[in-house]
């Protein structure tokens, strides 16, 4: 038997009402729902909708922007013809025991004014009206059929939905970030030394750093690509064996260009103190090892997936650290055989401490997540 009764005028909002039908349908069974479309061949049309009307649970009424001003071919407006069969059905349904009358809105339309409505139909203003819009239609629905669940309680439109049990907890995925940040740090410290070679082949800059502008550019280059190098294997590395982190391929490109970014802030810092007499060469590779520091530090803070303002901070203050603690081991390395191994060191102890810090740092800014609004019956 049709519990519930979708009145509708076709012009106005045929498919909002075929898509509730379809909805409500799903949710109960196609035999509780009706719309006129399914009258059967032969029936007499208006015994079968007044028999519908009288014994069904719940008549919605769907109006949308043209449902008041619906005119007919002479151009009255329909609603006031008594014989009008919308007018008809409500009109019938308002006048029942044991129906609940719910005006539906759709495409953004609003409950006809009292003033506009046919005597017969005025009840319609006194019944909360329902709003379905196309942007939270799922919502939408599911809220009225909540209603409609406790209005056809005990009807044969609740029939019993098996339940389903719960999928199977996926397994914890085993975190390896400490042994990827670590993993970066080992091999950029074994890199070095292949990675220093390689650079000054490639920059091919006169020893020792003098004032001349091609042996600053080419000490430049030298520390842009050593540093380069080391910071893209590091980040690749902790890219590869943490799922924390970014794509690998993402990672070793942030890696290669904030490695070469610190090599020239390392290399800036260093050759403008040594050659301008402003401190001695320890205190330049410290100085120059704290600038290339921020800037790795700051990459591998933020290299988390979806990083945030505190992953990047926090990284900061890792490579400000770890750089400032290679700084004051100079003294012994800071010769031509050991000057690789000190900047391999370096990178491997930002990396250790900034990574770990920024990748494992809580996410302690991150704003809430808004619920959805409710919608406004």
């Amino acid at each position: 038997m049709e519990r519930i009764f979708i009145s509708y005028r076709r012009e106005d909002s045929r498919g909002y009402a075929g898509r509730l039908q379809g909805d409500l349908s799903r949710r109960y069974t196609s035999e509780a729902v009706f719309r006129d479309v399914e009258i059967p061949p032969g029936a007499d049309f208006a015994e079968h909708i007044r028999g519908l009307v009288d014994t069904c649970n719940a008549l919605l009424v769907i109006i949308g922007p043209s449902w008041l001003e619906a005119r007919d071919r002479e151009g009255r407006r329909r609603l006031d013809n008594p014989e009008d069969w919308v007018r008809i059905e409500i009109e019938r349904a308002l006048a029942r025991q044991g129906v609940e009358v719910i005006p539906v809105l759709v495409d953004g339309a609003k409950l006809p004014p009292r003033e506009e409505l046919p005597e017969p139909l005025l009840g319609l203003r006194r019944r909360n009206a329902f709003e379905l819009s196309d942007s939270r239609w799922d919502y939408d629905v599911e809220q009225l059929g909540k209603h409609l669940d406790t209005l056809l309680r005990g009807t044969s439109a609740i029939h019993e939905r098996p339940v389903a049990s719960p999928p199977a907890p996926a397994p914890a995925r085993r975190d390896r970030t400490t042994a990827a940040v670590v993993a970066g740090g080992v091999l950029a410290l074994f890199s070095a030394f292949p990675a220093n070679t390689f650079a000054e082949r490639t920059a091919d800059r006169p020893t020792p750093l003098t004032s001349d502008t091609a042996a600053v550019l080419g000490f430049v280059l030298e520390k842009a690509i050593l540093f380069g190098i080391l910071g893209a294997i590091a980040a690749l590395a902790v890219g590869v064996l943490s799922h924390r982190s970014r794509d690998p391929v993402v990672s070793c490109l942030i890696g290669l260009g904030a490695g070469a970014t610190a090599g020239v802030a390392y290399a800036a810092a260093y050759a403008g103190l040594k050659l301008h007499g402003s401190g001695s060469p320890g205190s330049s590779t410290a100085v120059g090892m704290i600038a290339a520091g921020a800037l790795l530090g700051w990459a591998f803070g933020g290299e988390r997936r979806g990083s945030r303002v505190e992953a990047a901070s926090a990284g900061l203050a890792g490579g400000l650290l770890a750089a400032g603690v290679v700084g004051l081991a100079h003294a012994s390395l800071d010769n031509e055989s050991g000057h690789p191994l000190l900047t391999g060191l370096c990178i491997a102890i930002i990396v250790c401490a900034a990574g770990l810090v920024g990748l494992r740092t809580p996410q302690l800014l991150t704003p809430a997540r808004t619920a959805p609004q409710a919608m406004n019956h």
